[in-house]
């Protein structure tokens, strides 16, 4: 025995540390076991299993998985003695595992294997239930895997959160509840043991961002949270002012300092999923009692408080203090995710809305000389159309700021269609957005009573020909297909972030010639991004909308990150007579084919006369896997129903058939983005759908048809960026 403790012994000072030396004898087994959350240098839990006369010990840097589709690492340490069963407390500075350490779980567990290189057990602790390998990978490197199924759902994937709808204070008032509205970017945060993650309202990763954040992850806790980001000002109101400093930056020093000089603070006012369970069809009443009782309360977060009843003394209350207003939520209302419902109610002291800067008029008085008052436009069809003036809200270094970055901007013709500002306006290319509060739009579409908050995006490409027609049949012009991508962009871009983009661009409309463009025209903005190999790279909205001015109807992207393919795609394409019900059939066969294999795949439409289904992988894989595997997939279906399928290109073989085309696995192809238009004779959309309309045959849709779906439920698709499936062996 104490040869086995002799590297415990070895490590630790007991004249300074409390930790047990091993001075006691236990002769009888008892295969107790312990598993401790230990705060040392970095997070992470100490498993230690009875065996031998002493507990044989890993440290879990993520925990123990509950899982059984997840492995994670465990490194195997010295043996510890068996009063370690129930030590907790602090490990002094200095001692080797100096931090707090405290036991987040205990019992015993039955012994099936217990080998130098395996052990297999089953757990029956407070918390942890079930059996369970250990296994050694090389070294001290182990692995644990959860080896029957668990009485626990996932963390979902792919979750947009619920919106609001903007209205007035609800009439039954006791059946609602009503929190401040802040004024902040809304996050949904993935909380795991040791990890967390932080999702905008699209779906992007903005975890890097808020690094003062990452102390939530400081536990046990495995949960999906709702809530939004605020920077504080002198006075503890949000100030989006302050935050819009925040929202953009890349490089991790820059982030650091900012952190330092405008911290930001999570406001934490729903629960959606918690510790293997959703919450998302419990009441709100009922969530916000579970989320109360995890006590998130710390340096950078906090859970505010909400209030039964009583809208009109809160809402009188914040526009006393100067605050945007409240929401109200039904208590009886359920988490409706991706949807703006009706039962969430927010009711503003005043509107907001991002407008675009076209000029200003010079100030007077105090102002004299300087920007008196910015000019505020709208976009419509494209085209910029006058809103107004705004001229309070300022501050001597905003003024100083707007006037460095408007004065390069300056032009000598308005910018802005039909109604015109007053004259001695100074003019400018409108590149720039500004986030304004206001009071009411009026009959003129005039923004009433604006107060300028911080400018909102740095960059708009400069528009040009928006009257010219793009789609004959339909007289749908440039400055539509302009307008269809900027509203659609918030779920499109997720999409082609990352990604090699090829444009095919339609210079004369869709009944002319086009072409295919792979390299970024070298004309591009300073910002537009690009890669090594000289693609362009659409990760925001000002780089979309110089892409839609190029003309380029369709969007072509990779279905790599970098080398690595996220998805496999298989394209299906009907040989007249053949058509989309056809392709309907072949697109249930593979749903069925990857339920069977324990996975999800999605559809969506071509925009043309096919259906295309996106298995998602998110996980490594290589097009040296996914592309011999989705052939195999294709044989496989043309062997089951050769009188309906066919995998092989050749015309001949393809009449009254659906190709299911495989071959753009490859890292030389690309297919058409979802939320792409189509170059055909009507402005259709490559549209994300439910199987339900695969099934029933509701397959074409226009641009003006996806909008309107993309506002009542979200980006259908946007599980196929995130969730995680391992390319299975058929």
């Amino acid at each position: 025995m104490a040869d086995k403790l002799r590297r415990y012994r070895e490590k630790r000072d007991f004249g300074t540390t409390r930790e047990p030396a091993g001075e006691a004898a236990d002769a009888a087994a008892h295969n107790r076991f312990v598993i401790q959350e230990h705060h040392a240098r970095r997070l992470h839990w100490d498993l230690r299993l009875e065996h031998d006369g002493a507990l044989a010990s890993w440290a879990l840097p993520k925990g123990v998985p509950m899982d059984p589709k997840r492995n994670n690492l465990a490194v195997h340490t010295e043996d510890h003695p068996l009063e370690y069963l129930e030590f907790h407390g602090e490990i002094p500075e200095g001692e080797y595992g100096a931090g707090t350490m405290s036991i987040w779980d205990r019992g015993t567990y039955e012994e099936h294997k217990f080998r130098d290189d395996e052990v297999m057990i089953t757990f029956h602790g407070e918390r942890v239930q079930g059996k369970y390998v250990l296994f050694q990978t090389d070294g001290d490197q182990w692995l644990i895997h959860r080896m029957d199924p668990a009485d626990r759902e996932p963390l979902p994937e792919g979750v947009r959160p619920m919106l609001a709808t903007l209205g007035k204070l609800p009439p039954d008032d006791d059946a609602w509840a009503y929190e401040l509205k802040w004024d902040g970017v809304r996050a949904l945060c993935r909380l795991e043991p040791a990890h967390i993650r932080l999702e905008s309202r699209n779906g992007a990763d903005i975890t890097a961002r808020y690094p003062e954040l990452r102390g939530l992850a400081g536990g046990s806790t495995e949960a999906l949270l709702d809530g939004e980001i605020v920077a504080l000002d002198a006075e503890g109101k949000p100030s989006f002012e302050r935050l819009q400093g925040r929202m953009h930056l890349a490089s991790e020093s820059a982030v650091r300092r900012a952190a330092k000089d405008v911290p930001v603070t999570y406001a934490i006012f729903d629960v959606l999923h918690l510790d293997g369970r959703s919450t998302a069809g419990l009441t709100y009443d009922e969530r916000r009692e579970l989320l109360e009782g995890m006590g998130l309360e710390g340096p950078a977060w906090r859970t505010p408080q909400n209030q039964v009843g009583r809208g009109s003394e809160l809402l009188a209350l914040t526009e006393a203090q100067g605050l945007e207003g409240i929401v109200a939520k039904r208590r009886d209302s359920r988490y409706e995710a991706g949807r703006r419902s009706s039962a969430w109610v927010k009711v503003k002291n005043v509107l907001s809305e991002d407008v675009v800067i076209g000029g200003w008029t010079s100030g007077e008085g105090g102002r004299r000389g300087r920007i008196g008052a910015l000019l505020m436009g709208f976009r419509e069809e494209g085209k910029l159309v006058y809103a107004g003036k705004v001229g309070t809200g300022f501050t001597e270094a905003t003024l100083r700021d707007l006037a460095a970055k408007l004065e390069p901007l300056r032009r000598d013709t308005s910018p802005f269609n039909g109604r015109q500002p007053p004259k001695g306006s100074v003019f400018v290319e409108p590149e720039l957005a500004a986030r304004v509060e206001f009071r009411e739009w009026t009959r003129t579409r005039t923004l009433r009573a604006p107060s300028f908050k911080g400018l909102r995006e740095q960059r708009r490409p400069k528009l040009s020909n928006l009257d010219k027609v793009l789609y004959p049949a339909t007289g749908f012009t440039k400055g539509q297909v302009i307008d269809y991508y900027e509203r659609v962009g918030p779920v499109l871009v997720p999409h082609l972030a990352g990604r090699q983009l090829t444009l095919k661009r339609y210079p004369d409309g869709v009944d002319e010639e086009f072409f295919f463009e792979k390299r970024c025209p070298s004309h591009r903005p300073e910002w537009v991004r690009t890669d090594e190999a000289g693609f362009c790279i659409v990760d925001d909205l000002p780089t979309l909308l110089w892409v839609a001015n190029l003309a380029s109807l369709e969007l072509h992207p990779s279905l790599a990150v970098g080398e690595e393919p996220t998805v496999i795609a298989f394209d299906l394409d009907p040989g007249a007579p053949a058509g989309l019900p056809e392709c309907a059939a072949v697109a249930l066969r593979l749903r069925d084919l990857f339920e069977r294999l324990g996975m999800r795949c999605f559809p969506k439409t071509s925009g043309s006369k096919g259906i295309q289904v996106y298995v998602p992988l998110n996980s490594g894989a290589s097009y040296d896997q996914t592309k011999p595997f989705a052939q195999a997939v294709a044989r496989l279906l043309e062997d089951e129903t050769p009188d309906l399928v066919v995998s092989r290109q050749k015309k001949e073989l393809r009449e009254g058939k659906v190709l299911v085309d495989w071959s753009q696995n490859d890292a030389h192809k690309t297919t058409v983005a979802v939320y792409s238009l189509r170059a055909r004779e009507r402005p259709t959309v490559s549209t994300p759908v439910t199987w339900e309309e695969v099934e029933s045959g509701d397959l074409v849709h226009e641009a003006a048809g996806v909008l309107e779906r993309v506002q009542r439920h979200g980006d259908t698709f946007a599980p196929v960026l995130d969730l995680r499936q391992e390319l299975p062996s058929l």
